[in-house]
């Protein structure tokens, strides 16, 4: 039974789904129709993947708590109603019937998704409660970090394991400790005797199942040879990041070809969550352009007329992990500006490698309109289109900027650069050092989300409309 496989929670809720189809038709038609609308089935479960492809969650079933299993079902059916709602739109149906179909269907989904959900922990949880279908699971650590490493473990829902023994071993390998784990009902752990103690033959008596290496004090000899002897006896074994000197972060394994990887970031994107983001930067690109022209036929001649010179500001910048591309923006400068900006050096106000200064003599009249107004970022959105944009993200450095990076400084372009971000929503013209850019921008790449997308653009829009930030 494997309760990991997120395939089998989407067949739970696939059963769900259609049961909530059935149902609505019952209560709308006071009867099955002699024919089945099978289109319409197929229209609902084709909406549920959808959303959960997307907004699915990762978390397993059984390790959600009750409130996180409800506000789950609360979240993956409002971004069902969304797409039921759009997909009737499109096809022309808006009587009164498909709207009390849609709101019958919207309720049954909602209580035919958390019914399934909570029958399914039922049935795991009592699966496992039967102690022969539980795996025995063996942790190795070291005495600095077992404490720790049994606080996690504590803290952690293993549902489908059986703790049964701690062995505690130094760098070398040498003299393990065994420590028993008593049942639940009595708890703590039993310690044997280490004169005695063979690991070896306790390896080949006992019936384990998995083993967990916790051992960052070990010499990497000690833990290959560990890894081997407990491979040699079939035993399934986890080695911790911090094992093999890497630190807690997210990491997966998968293929890079023909070879087996463990895939190590800050933050591992999944495909869908690429997809998505980029859908909405396309969307949200087409709207952008109409405005962005729409407004330059204002725009571009005021800024001709003050300043000759091309109205459109091309420069080179720095993108997705280091690549170059063409920004595009209304031109708020006077053509001289990167010429004047070398003598203005000795007054710039931003600690770091960003220049800002108040009443900056390179910007015209036009541009301290077009500024504070953020309207000189609209040409951003064929930047959008092409892709070396996004609609969210981290503001894109210059080339003399990005040349003075530290290391640390480049995780922020690990994103593709954004016309607004987490920096400029955050009081822009207040923060005066460059350090303080790059924590907002981590920020917003560790705690990524389609959501946390959604607030800075409403909340760009708050700043734009009432000037925060903008001088």
């Amino acid at each position: 039974m494997s309760v990991k496989n997120r395939s089998f929670y989407i067949l739970i809720d696939l059963a769900a789904m259609a049961a909530a189809y059935v149902m609505t038709q019952l209560a709308l038609y006071g009867s099955l129709p002699a024919r089945m609308k099978w289109y319409g089935l197929t229209m609902v479960l084709g909406v549920y993947l959808v959303s959960d492809l997307f907004f699915g969650h990762e978390k397993p079933l059984a390790e959600e708590s009750a409130v996180e299993t409800f506000l789950d079902v609360v979240r993956q059916t409002v971004y069902m109603a969304f797409l039921f709602a759009l997909l009737l739109f499109l096809l022309g149906q808006r009587g009164g019937d498909t709207r009390l179909f849609f709101v019958l269907l919207v309720l049954f989904s909602f209580g035919c998704l958390y019914l399934g959900r909570i029958y399914c922990k039922a049935v795991i949880f009592n699966y496992y409660g039967n102690e022969k279908n539980r795996t025995r699971l063996l942790i190795f650590a070291n005495p600095s970090n077992v404490q720790k490493a049994m606080g996690r473990l504590a803290a952690s829902n293993l549902y489908m394991y059986e703790l049964i023994a701690l062995v505690i071993m130094d760098r070398e390998g040498k003299n393990p400790e065994l420590y028993l784990i008593r049942p639940k009902d009595t708890g703590g752990y039993e310690r044997k005797s280490t004169s005695d103690f063979d690991l070896t033959e306790y390896l080949k008596r006992q019936a384990v199942d998995e083993a967990l290496i916790s051992l960052p004090d070990s010499s990497r000899e000690c833990i290959s040879s560990l890894l081997e002897k407990l491979q040699c006896m079939g035993i399934v074994v986890h080695v911790a990041a911090s094992s093999l000197g890497l630190s807690e972060e997210e990491k997966q394994i998968g293929e890079l070809g023909l070879y087996r990887v463990l895939t190590y970031g800050p933050r591992i994107f999944r495909p869908s969550e690429r997809i998505l983001k980029r859908v909405m930067d396309i969307l949200g690109a087409a709207v952008g352009i109409c405005l962005t022209v729409l407004i330059g036929l204002f725009v571009v001649p005021a800024i001709k007329l003050e300043s000759p010179g091309p109205a459109v500001f091309k420069q080179t910048r720095i993108g997705k992990n280091g690549r170059k591309f063409s920004i595009y923006k209304f031109r708020s400068m006077y053509m001289d500006a990167e010429e004047q900006k070398k003598e203005l050096m000795k007054q710039n106000e931003m600690e770091g490698f960003m220049f800002k200064m108040k009443d900056d003599p390179r910007i015209t009249k036009v541009g301290k309109f077009i500024r504070k107004t953020s309207i000189d970022e609209l040409p951003q959105f064929f930047n959008v289109l092409r892709g070396d944009m996004s609609l969210v993200g981290t503001r894109p450095p210059t080339v003399d900027e990005f040349e003075r990076y530290e290391e640390h400084h480049k995780r922020r372009l690990s994103l593709r650069p954004g016309i607004t971000g987490m920096w400029q929503v955050s009081g822009r013209s207040d923060i005066q050092n460059f350090e303080d850019v790059v924590r907002l921008d981590l920020e917003y790449i560790d705690n990524w989300s389609v959501w946390l997308d959604i607030k800075i653009l409403f909340q760009t829009v708050f700043v734009v409309f009432f000037h925060r930030g903008a001088k």
